[in-house]
């Protein structure tokens, strides 16, 4: 009977342990389990530190820092031949570059030449030498003021040209004002038999003759004046020719000579 009755407190225990957990998915009714205590919250691990930048990458290549620019300079070309030569009423510059006569004169006196030759300056201010070159210079000189009297003659003739045209449209305006009265007068049919409006119309075609006239005799001056100036022009280019023979025939003279007076030390060289 013992082992009777321990099979069976075995058997009940066993069955025990196997409806455990169907007993714990059934509703409580009224029986308090005990309740498991949440977990306490973690503790939020500390931000962490920002990363250091990454160190930049080396350049490959070497950037040299751009160079400054340069500074803007005015180079004057003063490897030709110049001449300058200042005797009273009787003033050449012959070269490149620019003069300031009135410096010069004020470093050199009145009379003097200067001359750039071969890379240098010089100066002569022997009187008979400056007689020499004068008279060389001479035929130049005459014919240059030839060309300014031909000049100024040009210019006169400009300027009556000028005021001719001016008279010109001063006429046309008047035309067409005219002309626009006559447009309006033509549109006025039904006054065709107006004394007043034939009257008015005769006298704006008087008036229009009387401007046409005018103008034919302003265009015939114009074209006067426009030979005459046809005529100065073809005389200032014979003069023009003159002056480069004249000019090619001092070169092949002056040469030699100031060769000589840079060898006889009548040439003083100056900076």
């Amino acid at each position: 009977m013992k082992i009777v009755r321990v099979v069976a407190i075995l058997a009940v225990a066993v069955l025990t342990v196997a409806m455990l957990p169907s007993v714990q998915a059934l509703p409580y009714f009224g029986l308090e389990w005990p309740v498991t205590p949440p977990a306490p919250p973690a503790r939020p691990a500390p931000p962490a530190p920002p990363a250091p930048p990454a160190p930049a990458m080396a350049s490959m290549y070497v950037v040299a820092p751009p160079a400054p620019p340069e500074p803007w300079t005015y180079e004057r070309d003063d490897d030709g031949d110049k001449y300058v030569l200042s005797a009273g009423d009787m003033n050449v510059v012959n070269g490149d570059g620019d003069t300031d006569m009135e410096d010069m004169r004020r470093a050199y006196g009145r009379h003097f030449f200067w001359f750039r030759h071969d890379g240098h300056a010089y100066v002569i201010r022997d009187s008979a030498t400056l007689q020499t070159l004068v008279d060389l210079y001479r035929p130049q000189s005459d014919l240059g003021r030839e060309q300014g009297a031909l000049g100024r003659k040009q210019g006169a003739l400009g300027r009556r040209q000028g005021e001719l045209g001016r008279q010109q449209g001063e006429l046309g305006r008047e035309q067409a004002r005219l002309g626009l009265e006559e447009a309006r007068l033509s549109m006025r049919f039904h006054d065709d038999d107006d004394p007043s409006i034939q009257s008015r119309r005769r006298d704006l075609e008087r008036r229009q003759r009387e401007l046409s006239r005018k103008q034919d005799d302003l265009g015939e001056q114009q074209s006067e004046l426009g030979r005459e100036q046809s005529r100065l022009g073809e005389e200032q280019s014979r003069l023009g020719d003159r002056q480069s023979a004249l000019a090619r025939d001092i070169e092949r003279k002056l040469q030699p000579m100031l060769d000589d007076m840079i060898r006889k030390g009548i040439a003083e060289r100056v900076r």
